[in-house]
């Protein structure tokens, strides 16, 4: 029985990557800060305090696990403008910690580590479909403390000989997603029309541009399959490797209702230099692990609206 480690094991992804080790013959570790989960089931749970590194470096040696996931981190791009500090904390201070904490580790020689990127890496300058060479221009404060996770963890891995993998993700989508992305705040506006909690009316930013979105179902088991097959010091883009427009995104949340709904343009919801494209190519980590997403963006969408109509309003 393989053991992993999840950090950040409550978050959206984290909760889906538990279940999918699990029902793969994992035997699953969470690690959190207060050392208390009580939302995520058949798992064992250590606290990790990432300012210590040496107390990392005693847990890992405790828990002895195979493969880290590295899921843990401030997740939203416009959080980060407002919150830089928090960023860089959550993001790479945290990562220095637990690498840290690694390469002092007994089972440093032994254990694959998974650092979670994004897509954000890129930057405004990268034209579609991004493949993992383009060269990474972050144009946010997210996507600069994801590239420079990814650069800290690769250079890491070439200095101490460490098994290191980069996963840069692209749009997560999936039931259970806080508010503040795209498809769960359309999901939630629907969800309250269709249950009469709101009037038949959404204000909505530009919706011609064009995202890579995938489900979190899909993009965990490429997580899983990247320590089963990937290759240590690489970096692999984990996306659908195609593009919906977010107006065809609001047609299929609109179809799940029988109301017809008036879609207002709110220029407050615009954002500025936004990319009209944005995709990226899978072929590197298709050809390695043989991953390929498997649901279909409606199934996912709908998924999400009824998550909110039947559990979360």
């Amino acid at each position: 029985m393989t053991r992993a480690l999840i950090t950040g094991v409550t978050g959206f992804a984290g909760r889906y990557l538990s279940k999918n080790l699990i029902d793969n013959g994992y035997e699953v570790w969470g690690g959190a800060r207060n050392g208390s989960i009580n939302s995520v089931s058949g798992i064992k749970v250590v606290k990790l305090s990432y300012d210590n590194p040496a107390e990392v470096a005693e847990k890992l040696n405790d828990i002895q696990p195979e493969v880290i996931f590295h899921l843990s981190g401030q997740s939203s791009v416009r959080k980060s403008w407002d919150a830089v500090d928090e960023t860089f904390n959550s993001n790479l201070m945290d990562t220095i910690g637990l690498l840290e904490g690694l390469r002092h580790s007994y089972i440093k020689q032994n254990a694959t580590l998974l650092t979670i990127g994004s897509s954000e890496e890129y930057g405004l300058g990268a034209s579609s479909p991004i493949r993992e060479e383009n060269v990474a221009s972050p144009s946010n404060p997210y996507g600069l403390s994801k590239y420079t996770v990814g650069s800290l963890s690769l250079m890491y891995s070439q200095a101490y000989d460490l098994k290191i993998i980069h996963a840069r993700s692209f749009n997560h989508i999936g039931p259970g997603q806080l508010e503040g992305f795209v498809t769960s705040d359309f999901a939630k506006q629907v969800a309250e029309i269709a249950l009469g909690k709101a009037e038949p009316v959404m204000y909505v930013g530009d919706l011609s541009s064009k995202r890579d979105f995938t489900d979190v179902r899909d993009i965990v088991q490429a997580y899983r399959l990247l320590y089963e097959h990937g290759e240590p010091g690489q970096v692999y883009n984990v996306c659908s490797g195609t593009c919906i427009a977010i107006h065809d995104i609001l047609e299929m949340f609109l179809s799940f209702v029988d109301r017809k709904v008036e879609v207002i343009k709110d220029p407050r919801k615009f954002r500025p230099n936004n990319i009209p494209e944005y995709y990226g190519s899978n072929d590197k980590i298709k050809l390695k692990t043989g991953w390929k997403p498997e649901i279909p963006i409606r199934q996912s969408l709908y998924d999400i609206y009824h998550d909110w109509l039947t559990d979360r309003l």
